[in-house]
C-alpha cells in the first residue's frame, strides 16, 4: 500500500482527510467482527471523508482496494499487515501525527464495530487496546510555531524508536483481529 498513491487520489477530487484515517476505520471495524459489501464499504468512507457521490465515484476503486487489501492483510496471518503511514522521507513528526491519527481512528472503528467495553477480552488484547488509546495521544514534541519540522534534531535514536513503535501497533493491531475473530468464532466457522 502506497500512502503517497491515496494522498493523490484523494487530493484530486478535492478531500482533505489524510487516507490513514480511513484505513485505520475500517481496520477498526474489521477487527471487531464487521465485513463489508463494497456499497458499505463506500457508505463508511463517505461518512468518514464528507464526500460527495461524485467525489467518492472518482475514487471507488481506490478505496474498495484499500479495504481489500487491509482485511486480506488482517485475515492472512502470517504477519503481513501494513499500516498505511507516510514514507520514511516524510518527517518524523508528520509520521508521528499520522501515527496518532491512525490510532485514534483504528479505536474508533472498533466501537464503530459495536465491541463494547464489557466485552470479555484477553488480557494481552486488553492491554493491547490500551496501549493503542495512549499512542492516539502520542505528541511529536514539535510545537505550532516551530518554523520547519524537516530541520529538527532528529537523530537515528528517534528514528528508530519510531521503527519499533510502528511495529508494535502492527503486532497489536493483528493480536486483536486474531483474537476477537477467534472469540466470535470459537469454533473456526465463517460467521456472515
Amino acid at each position: 500500500m502506497d500512502f503517497e498513491h491515496y494522498c493523490r487520489a484523494f487530493s484530486v477530487v478535492g478531500l482533505t482527510a489524510n487516507p490513514a484515517e480511513l484505513q485505520a476505520v475500517l481496520c477498526g471495524r474489521l477487527s471487531g467482527g464487521q465485513q463489508f459489501t463494497d456499497k458499505k464499504v463506500l457508505e463508511v468512507a463517505a461518512d468518514l471523508l464528507d464526500a460527495s457521490a461524485s467525489n467518492l465515484a472518482d475514487i471507488k476503486n481506490d478505496v474498495l482496494q484499500l479495504y481489500n487489501d487491509t482485511a486480506e492483510q488482517l485475515d492472512n496471518g502470517n504477519a503481513v499487515f501494513e499500516l498505511l503511514l507516510p514514507d520514511d522521507d516524510d518527517s518524523l513528526h508528520e509520521r508521528i501525527e499520522t501515527l496518532s491519527l491512525w490510532c485514534q481512528n483504528y479505536l474508533s472503528g472498533l466501537g464503530q464495530s459495536g465491541l463494547s467495553g464489557d466485552a470479555p477480552l484477553a488480557a494481552d488484547v486488553s492491554e493491547a487496546m490500551r496501549d493503542l488509546a495512549a499512542i492516539a495521544m502520542a505528541d511529536s514534541g514539535a510545537g505550532d510555531d516551530d518554523l520547519d519540522p524537516y530541520t529538527s534534531s532528529i537523530d537515528e535514536q528517534d528514528e528508530a524508536n519510531f521503527f519499533e513503535l510502528v511495529e508494535y501497533v502492527r503486532v497489536a493491531v493483528t493480536l486483536i483481529y486474531t483474537e476477537i475473530k477467534q472469540m466470535n468464532d470459537p469454533e473456526g466457522k465463517t460467521i456472515h
